[in-house]
This record gives C-alpha cells, sequence and structure tokens, in this order.
C-alpha cells in the first residue's frame, strides 16, 4: 500500500505527532514493572530494587532454566529499515465474536522487559496489545496481567508456566502466540520492547514533573487494591487519557530527527513510513472524535470493579502515593515485608567505565564487553544528576565508538554515535 500523500500534509507536523503516539503506546508498558524511591534525594537508583518494594511477591519469580532463544529474540533492530517505504499489515477482525469491533485493525505489542542494571533479561513484565482500527478511528488497549497462566510444559509447582517467563524461556514468536490467545485476536502486526531506563527517558521527554511517583503508582499492584488486575486496568488508563489529551496538541517543527531519535530508544519492527500512514488514517476520520474511541479491556476478564483515576489532576499522583506509603509503613512495621536495599547506580557505571578505560589500549573487546549491555539498557537514565548522567554517557559513546572502530565495525560504532546524538536531541543537550 503506498503512502497516501496530501497536498497539505505537514511532514515535521506527522513526524512528531508519529513519535509521539509511539511514545504513548509505548510509555504505560514500561511503567508496570517500574518502581521509584520514597525519598527525595538526588542519589542514584535502580529501580528494580526499591525501598517500597509493594511487589515483592512478583519480583521473587524463579530464575527460569536456560533455553534456547529463537533468532528473532537476539537479532538487533535493522534501523535502516526505518527509512524504507512498506505496506501496512494489517488483521481483519478478532477471534472475539462479541466484539464491538470490525473491519481492519493493526495489532501492536508492547512489552516491558525488567532486569537489573548490566543484566540480560527478557522477563516480560508489562504486556499490552494495542489494537488501531484505521476505519472508525478506535483504539483498543487490551493490559494482561503479567503472571497470567501459560502452558509451557513446566512442572506446575516450578511456578514458571506464566506469561512473563513465555517471553525469556521460549522467544518472542511464541510469546506474540499467547498475547494473541489471551487477548482474542489473530495476530500481532507489529512489536515494541523496551526496558526500564529508556522508559525514563521517555518519561522525561514528555515532561512529567513528577515521574518517580507516576511510576510509583501505576507500578504499584498491592496498596491501592486490585492487584495485578487493577494494576494492569490504571496503566490502560493512563496511556487512554494521555492519547485523549494530547493527540491533536503537538505541532513541534523538529520533524524527522526528533522521530528517528525516537526509534532509537526503542526495539521495533515498526517503520516511520508505516507509523506515518497509521496516523494519516486515524487523522483522515477524525480521531479523537470523543474520549468514547478509546477503550481499555483487560483480559483474562475477571468480575472486578475497576477503580478510574484522573491523571490529568495533578492531585491524583500525590493522593494515591500517600495512600501506597501508608500501606507499605504498615506492612514493613507488622514485619510482612522487608524494606529492599536501593542499589547506586552511578557507582555501578563508573565502576565499569573505569575497568573498561584499562582496556581501551589493547583490548577494544573487552571494552565492548564490559559496556554493552549497559548501553543497551541506556542505563545512565537511572542517574538522578543531569550533569553527571550527561557525563557518563559521553564516556559511554566513546568508549564504544573507538573499540568498535579498532574492531574493524564502523557500522556498529556509528549506530553508537547515532544513539548518543539521539538522546541529546530527545533531551536538548
Amino acid at each position: 500500500m503506498k503512502i497516501m500523500e496530501e497536498q497539505n500534509r505537514n511532514p515535521q507536523k506527522d513526524r512528531m505527532l508519529l513519535f509521539f503516539i509511539v511514545l504513548l503506546l509505548t510509555l504505560s508498558m514500561i511503567t508496570i514493572f517500574c518502581t521509584s524511591k520514597s525519598d527525595n534525594t538526588a542519589a542514584s537508583i535502580d529501580t528494580t530494587t526499591s525501598q517500597i518494594d509493594t511487589n515483592k511477591n512478583v519480583d521473587t519469580t524463579p530464575e527460569p532454566p536456560t533455553e534456547a532463544i529463537t533468532s528473532a529474540d537476539t537479532d538487533s533492530n535493522n534501523l535502516d529499515a526505518n527509512l524504507e517505504l512498506q505496506p501496512i499489515q494489517y488483521t481483519e477482525d478478532s477471534n472475539d465474536k462479541n466484539s464491538q469491533y470490525t473491519g481492519k485493525r493493526i495489532n501492536i505489542s508492547v512489552t516491558g522487559l525488567d532486569g537489573r542494571v548490566g543484566r540480560n533479561s527478557h522477563l516480560a513484565d508489562a504486556n499490552h496489545v494495542i489494537s488501531v482500527f484505521t476505519e472508525t478511528g478506535e483504539i483498543l488497549i487490551t493490559s494482561i496481567p503479567r503472571d497470567t497462566y501459560c502452558d509451557l510444559g513446566y512442572e506446575d509447582s516450578t511456578n514458571l508456566n506464566k506469561l512473563t517467563i513465555c517471553r525469556s524461556n521460549k522467544g518472542r514468536s511464541a510469546y506474540h502466540k499467547e498475547l494473541c490467545r489471551i487477548a482474542g485476536v489473530n495476530k500481532i502486526d507489529y512489536w515494541v520492547e523496551f526496558g526500564f531506563s529508556q522508559a525514563m527517558g521517555i518519561i522525561e521527554f514528555l515532561g512529567f514533573k513528577d515521574p518517580k511517583n507516576t511510576l510509583q503508582v501505576l507500578r504499584n499492584r498491592k496498596g491501592l487494591g486490585g492487584d495485578d488486575y487493577q494494576r494492569c486496568y490504571t496503566q490502560g488508563q493512563f496511556i487512554r487519557q494521555a492519547l485523549l489529551g494530547h493527540f491533536n496538541k503537538f505541532t513541534g517543527t523538529l520533524g524527522g530527527v526528533l522521530a528517528r531519535a525516537g526509534l532509537l530508544l526503542v526495539e521495533t519492527n515498526l517503520t516511520n513510513d508505516v507509523a506515518l500512514d497509521i496516523i494519516d488514517k486515524l487523522d483522515k476520520v477524525g480521531f479523537p472524535k470523543s474520549p468514547d474511541v478509546i477503550r481499555v479491556q483487560v483480559k483474562p476478564n475477571v468480575n472486578i470493579k475497576y477503580k478510574i483515576y484522573d491523571f490529568n489532576n495533578e492531585n491524583t499522583v500525590p493522593q494515591l502515593v500517600n495512600k501506597i506509603e501508608r500501606f507499605n509503613k504498615k506492612r514493613f512495621d507488622d514485619e510482612i515485608e522487608t524494606a529492599q536495599p536501593v542499589r547506586n547506580v552511578q557507582k555501578i557505571l563508573d565502576d565499569a567505565l573505569r575497568s573498561a578505560y584499562l582496556d581501551t589500549a589493547k583490548n577494544p573487546q573487552r571494552v565492548i564487553n564490559k559496556l554493552v549491555t549497559y548501553y543497551n539498557q541506556r542505563a545512565w537514565y537511572q542517574v538522578m544528576d543531569l550533569n553527571e548522567r550527561d557525563r557518563i554517557r559521553s564516556e559511554f559513546g566513546t568508549l564504544l565508538y573507538n573499540a568498535y572502530v579498532k574492531r574493524g565495525k564502523q557500522g556498529d560504532a556509528d549506530k553508537v554515535k547515532a544513539v548518543i546524538e539521539a538522546d541529546k536531541v530527545l533531551h536538548n543537550k
């Protein structure tokens, strides 16, 4: 399908809208497994272990046995493909025969991968399917709890037959098959994956005044009631409200540079051209015509009366954080749970850089091995001091670029340079 062009089309505005919708579609997915510190200090944090660990039962999932991962999981995203003209992939309709939606739909899975700083992990802690109905200008957000049962062939006593383990142990294709089964869709047309640190960068770019506490609210599964199901629904409502409130407001002039910078933050098979075509089609049908055009559902279905929080009200997050912290304090006082230590991410990254510097002259491959996981995670976003963050990001870029050049891998070196420069563009550095 050829990308449609209109005489009055503003390419810069389109690309800004593209970047915004991709960020919004992916933002809430990550926040399901994000935590934040309860204090107000500017120290670096690793939010996978927090002073407010309200998800202890989730975080202590047994480490899955090592199994082969398909090549689709290990292939890096081909950034050059973002420049190619490609037709949109469509799914004709939902497997749910009682669905109110008909016609062509585009199913985008957005997955937040959990993992500590410096450690590779493919545990799927955030699992949403965003269905875009281009003919009617509607969006359905299907949120799925991480511990939803999947028959992965393990003994039930291992506690490993879960959706989160499916992504880690069985690979992306098997994971998408399970998403389709649970969400009631025929197939996943496009996918987006990223980790916690990238989400921090997205949140800061979007201008949230208090991202740490917002993450705490979206992460919490006990203090606000409803367990994983309420958490999924709250997150879906967060993205719904963001889309309704901001879709028609972005009229920036940064153009394709900013759009490409945003795509460098995530791993995805979405291309610029495909996303632009989706935006065009939504615009043509007047999206969003009303708040009802975006709906949130949780699968599997359970008999829960979900609470809806107004995230456009600046008092909502502080009030919910206060409620969560009172709940946590009681559990700590009653010794039901124990506060977890906070890791100093800045020290971890500085130690890695210091070690890598020792190998720059004679062993560039060792430099790459020591830094590449932190780089892939964009771990510097967990450094709260902005000046220190900029320094660490710059040092990672310089060391990795030079190491790849010495190894004769100019393409990898250029990709590192592009990521670092894109990061600066996003945050005006």
